[in-house]
């Protein structure tokens, strides 16, 4: 018996294995950027304060996302702590799950072969690992979408009412999960409109209609009490005042990359980049092949499921064009939101591979320096140290070591909080955001629940002080217009103290003045 479920489920259980492991790797060393720092500190709230931190106050939301990302990391971290493992791990059960329910889903689409594909290629992709490892909501994404998927694909089968009623509820799970998540939805039911504007006269052409209607239904009714929060929101991103920039076709290019090798808040190292490139080109050229191919081959291998690779399609394609078609008058354009069609990618990218009729040397040709790609570009991840997660826990080693008296300026809160993080005895303090600008994303209702303050000025953040510590990136420096004039906050500090050495955490600076006695 034993032996005949390994064979059965060996090579899952062994892909699983896999998908876990790679998301354990320096989990703990890996440095705390700004969004896991806020994700953990925002999470040590009860949901009451949550809340009235993402509610705020005067017609306006004071943080962008849903709240069941960080109320379920609040109940997690109650049990295994706030350490960076501790925080992270909560991402890698969700990003392991999902894996499995790949297999499950692209199992009840095709067969057992194409599941353990589906499940390997979403295993080892570096966009899933990243998000597998983050202290963010994007693992949770993907685990709530595809198991959404997965329970309309199994109501439309078989019309079982707690398949479509599972629809509903992991529909609006990912609603909860992030505001972008409609447009994956909208995705799904794009499919709906063409599936039926394309069948055959007649009842059968409505198929599943009236389940359909009424699992959208409760959908609705479980979010709607989001929907009294949600316009906040959207208007919090909206108008320009909001670091999301409108996309072009550099964002396109850079999405393709994203999905097959790459992750879309830290670089590729150069030698990389074009071979990536390259490859992220030919992988959908190599999968519209074999999709010709089989569609001219001889009946055999058919889906169990009528119009699987249009639903695929249209789940991988319509989010990111309806997002990138949005972005032209609102600015949502977020990559990582998107995880959820790179997944349905990934199954479709499987079901090529193993139904596709194409030679063996072709795929090989292809799919091993894919594979060498992809373990050169989980390298990189796993040893990244540099904008926007230098090394902050060494950087507050060297400071607490200093400072035992005066006090840490940071220019942004993007320092700031990592910092605050590590050690939130350290004394310091960050400067203010320009006022309804493209960064000004930290209102005062979330820095009140955070426990933390602004600083209009440099004057004002170091009055008193005799000693002083600025902490900033190497590219706030990089970035002046005129290569031969100094960093505003640097030219300050030189006229009011005296300059006391600079320490480098990578491209992170820690400037050390004095003011002599």
């Amino acid at each position: 018996m034993a032996a005949r479920v390994l064979r059965q489920h060996g090579p899952l259980l062994a892909v699983l294995l896999l998908a876990v492991l790679l998301r354990l790797v320096n989990l703990n060393s890996r440095p705390v950027w700004y969004d896991e720092a806020f994700s953990i500190l925002f999470a040590q709230n009860s949901p009451a304060t949550m809340l009235a931190g993402t509610v705020g106050s005067g017609g306006a939301a004071a943080e962008e996302h849903p709240l069941l990302y960080y109320t379920g990391l609040h109940g997690w971290m109650a049990v295994w702590g706030s350490s960076p493992a501790g925080a992270r791990t909560f991402s890698v059960l969700f990003s392991s799950l999902t894996v499995a329910m790949i297999y499950l889903l692209a199992r009840r689409l095709y067969d057992r072969r194409t599941g353990w594909a589906a499940a390997f290629i979403a295993a080892i992709a570096p966009f899933a690992v990243y998000y597998g490892q983050e202290a963010r909501m994007y693992a949770l994404l993907g685990f709530t979408t595809v198991t959404m998927v997965y329970c309309f694909v199994r109501g439309w089968q078989t019309g079982e009412r707690r398949a479509w009623a599972g629809f509903a509820l992991f529909g609006a799970l990912s609603l909860y999960a992030h505001n972008l998540a409609v447009v994956f939805i909208a995705g799904l039911d794009l499919w709906l409109v063409w599936h039926w504007w394309r069948g055959r006269r007649g009842a059968a052409r409505w198929q599943n209609a009236r389940p359909v209607l009424l699992a959208h239904l409760l959908m609705l009714l479980l979010f709607a009490p989001w929907l009294l929060v949600l316009p906040r929101q959207l208007g919090k991103i909206g108008g320009g005042a909001y670091w999301i920039t409108r996309p072009g076709l550099t964002e396109l290019i850079q999405t393709l990359l994203i999905f097959h090798f790459a992750y879309d808040n830290q670089a590729l190292p150069g030698w990389l980049l074009p071979p990536a490139l390259l490859l992220a080109v030919l992988l959908p050229v190599l999968l519209w092949m074999g999709w010709r191919a089989s569609r001219r081959a001889p009946a055999g291998g058919e889906s169990p499921f009528p119009g699987a690779e249009g639903l695929l399609l249209f789940l991988t394609l319509a989010p990111v064009l309806l997002t990138f078609l949005i972005s032209q008058a609102r600015p949502v354009y977020v990559v990582r939101a998107l995880l959820p069609s790179a997944l349905m990618y990934y199954l479709l990218l499987a079901r090529v591979l193993v139904l596709g009729r194409l030679p063996r040397p072709v795929k090989g040709a292809a799919l091993l320096p894919a594979l060498a790609v992809v373990l050169a570009a989980l390298l990189n991840h796993y040893q990244y140290q540099l904008f926007p997660r230098p090394p902050f826990a060494a950087a507050v080693a060297y400071l607490a070591a200093e400072v035992d008296e005066g006090v840490v300026v940071h220019s942004s809160k993007l320092t700031y909080l990592p910092t605050y993080y590590y050690d939130p005895a350290l004394p310091q303090a960050f400067l203010a955001d320009p006022p309804g600008g493209p960064t000004d994303t930290l209102s005062e209702a979330t820095q009140a629940v955070l426990g933390i303050r602004e600083t209009a000025g440099l004057a004002a953040a170091t009055a008193g002080q005799d000693r002083v510590w600025l902490v900033l990136f190497a590219a706030e420096v990089a970035e002046m217009d005129d290569p031969g004039r100094e960093h505003p906050h640097l030219a300050w500090l030189n006229e009011h103290y005296h300059p006391a050495g600079v320490q480098a955490f990578n491209d992170l600076l820690v400037y050390a003045y004095r003011r002599d006695s």
